[in-house]
């Protein structure tokens, strides 16, 4: 999957023009509200994530996926060897570094114990974390409303915030290829409902962000 590149191409693009972008800048505005100084990021894939937190802030930062393919392409995107391991999120030695707060977004939907890596996770650490509102075919799960979010992970997570994520209709949301989209659909007005963002989260698809501490 990561050496394929994701739907078109996703995992590799500049993380400003990824449809992950919006996510991923609410998972940073998390992560300054509790004030965390040293972030462990479960399940961090090809890095995007991790290189907008090194370039926007001077927090520490380790990030560990299962994929050696993922983890290597990570290193590249950001000059930073040191700050990416392989390892099995399952695993209680994968987090014998030092942490204060977790990160860890489109990651739970895809295992199915995904209850027992909670579970590693170090307690009254501040936990930032998203499953998807929509089904697809490598999802083991997915959530229609945030109840059944808090019902899932609410014995493990002290849930205090569920946030509606609206995924963009495009994979790029650079602005060349926003142009271009607008363009090409000109005469399609659902599709460019969608592409101009009118489109409701439920229809839309997206993440719900959930935020608590570890209990």
């Amino acid at each position: 999957m990561f050496a394929d590149g994701g739907y078109e191409g996703t995992y590799y693009l500049p993380y400003r023009h990824s449809a992950y972008f919006p996510l991923f800048q609410r998972v940073l505005k998390e992560v300054r509200h509790y004030s965390g100084q040293q972030v462990l990021e479960v399940g961090c894939g090809t890095g995007a994530f991790a290189h907008m937190l090194m370039d926007r802030t001077n927090l520490r930062y380790l990030g560990f996926d299962f994929s050696s393919v993922a983890i290597e392409a990570a290193k590249r995107r950001t000059n930073r060897p040191d700050a990416f391991f392989v390892a099995d999120a399952t695993q209680a030695d994968s987090y014998a570094a030092q942490y204060d707060t977790i990160v860890c977004t489109e990651v739970l939907e895809h295992v199915q114990h995904d209850l027992d890596i909670i579970r590693n996770w170090r307690t009254q650490v501040p936990c930032i974390c998203s499953v998807p509102n929509f089904p697809a075919e490598n999802h083991v799960r997915f959530f229609r409303e945030p109840d059944e979010v808090r019902s899932r992970y609410g014995d493990l997570i002290a849930i205090e915030t569920i946030l509606r994520i609206k995924k963009p209709e495009l994979s790029d949301i650079s602005f060349q290829n926003y142009l271009r989209a607008l363009r090409w659909n000109r005469y399609r007005p659902q599709r460019l409902a969608a592409i101009l963002g009118l489109t409701s989260f439920n229809q839309a698809g997206g993440w719900f962000l959930f935020v608590g501490r570890r209990k």
